[in-house]
């Protein structure tokens, strides 16, 4: 009998925090809350929020999809200055010794406005009792939190760091990993941009992996002698840019100008620029068939960057050149001109000898013919044919393939 009354109980806890985990949540809005609590996971917001309810609060969750955070708030106030007395208060009388004042409005996105935290003890587990606020002392990092620019397209950029001491070790997760935002934005249009970020080990000099921006990348501690790490991003379109980020104690100036916090999330900020007159930049991800001027599906993704890029800039004129990896002569492959499919072999009914000069030049004039009719002026381009007289590598170089390129140069600017 006792076997079936503890049964009963185990299933009626399970259904209630069940029931508790399905609890709808409020999306984050307008106003200036007295947060006490971050979560990413939903059911540890809740379950913190149950903790705050037995203590005698009133809490409330919301949840901000610019940041991907479940923010645990005690109150809210008609302004920054009202609140900031009472954050004071509460870290001086409470446990909540890393409360801060979160503000948010549909204008200017989340603002942190007090100090926040690095990291909250409940969300590693909050039913630990060995894990109180008390234990960890108030983090001296002032950080805005993170902007999404498919709703806010001008307010991108998020502020430096401010630090009274620079110390990465507690943003580690328990798997000995750091957690990554690279936010990759146009420096002109504050719009972000989409692309992948290399990851460096600048001791080693090698590409440790490859990572897509603007979203939460986990990476793990290089354990080089220099403990340090290297972010390039070098999105078509635009100048390459990198940053150098000790993972030391100590913060330099030029660190501050890119780095800042939320949470425990350490943001990597790319103001990217646009190419400039005499930049030649290569189209590394327009791919093509074996012996054809037919690019394949993938290449989509960084012609449209082209394109985009044009619009943008009406008044640039480029050059379009194309190389291959080697002169030997061969077989050229082209749709008929008459159909306009450019990543197909399908409609492929022209095939017959040429030089690889002449296969570069078809390259460049099936792009060139793509972003014509894609409202591109053709008198904002001209193409030509290298074949093989430029090589990047040895054509018998591991790397050979990269010969097989298409090459941008800005010629004029207006």
């Amino acid at each position: 009998m006792k076997k079936w009354i503890l049964l009963l109980a185990l299933l009626s806890q399970c259904l209630v925090q069940a029931k508790a985990q399905d609890k709808t949540v409020n999306q984050l809005s307008q106003g200036i809350y007295l947060v006490v609590g971050s979560f990413q996971v939903k059911s540890n917001a809740l379950k913190f929020e149950q903790k705050l309810k037995e203590s005698g609060y009133n809490p409330q969750i919301s949840y901000s999809e610019q940041t991907g955070f479940y923010y645990v708030h005690i109150k809210s106030y008609a302004s920054v200055d009202e609140g900031i007395p009472e954050v004071k208060e509460t870290r001086a009388n409470t446990a909540f010794k890393d409360a801060w004042i979160l503000a948010y409005s549909a204008a200017t996105g989340l603002t942190a406005t007090s100090t926040i935290p690095v990291k909250t003890p409940q969300e590693i587990n909050p039913e630990d009792k060995n894990n109180t606020a008390e234990e960890l002392p108030a983090p001296s990092i002032v950080s805005p939190a993170i902007v999404s620019s498919d709703t806010i397209k001008t307010q991108v950029k998020i502020a430096p760091v401010e630090v009274g001491k620079y110390n990465p070790e507690r943003f580690k997760t328990e798997k000995n990993q750091y957690k990554f935002i690279f936010n990759t934005y146009n420096f002109v249009t504050n719009a972000k941009v989409t692309g992948k970020v290399n990851i460096i080990d600048p001791d080693r000099l090698k590409i440790v992996r490859a990572v897509p921006t603007n979203e939460l990348e986990y990476v793990n501690d290089p354990h080089n002698q220099s403990h340090s790490l290297e972010f390039i991003a070098e999105i078509f379109g635009y100048k390459k840019a990198q940053h150098n980020l000790s993972l030391s104690d100590e913060m330099s100036e030029e660190t501050k100008a890119f780095l800042s916090v939320h949470g425990d999330t350490m943001v990597i900020d790319f103001p990217l620029k646009r190419y400039e007159k005499g930049d030649v930049a290569i189209m590394y991800n327009v791919f093509f068939y074996k012996d054809a001027a037919i690019m394949k599906p993938e290449s989509q993704f960084e012609l449209n960057s082209l394109l985009e890029f044009l619009k943008e800039k009406s008044g640039y004129k480029i050059k379009i050149s194309g190389h291959t990896n080697g002169n030997a002569r061969g077989k050229i492959i082209e749709n008929d001109e008459d159909v306009p499919d450019y990543f197909s072999l399908k409609n492929a009914t022209k095939e017959k000898n040429g030089s690889a000069k002449k296969l570069s030049l078809k390259r460049a004039e099936i792009i060139k013919k793509y972003l014509v009719n894609n409202g591109i002026s053709a008198d904002r381009m001209e193409v030509k044919g290298y074949g093989g007289k430029m090589p990047l590598y040895d054509k018998f170089d591991r790397l050979a393939s990269k010969n097989v390129r298409v090459e941008i140069e800005i010629l004029e600017e207006q």
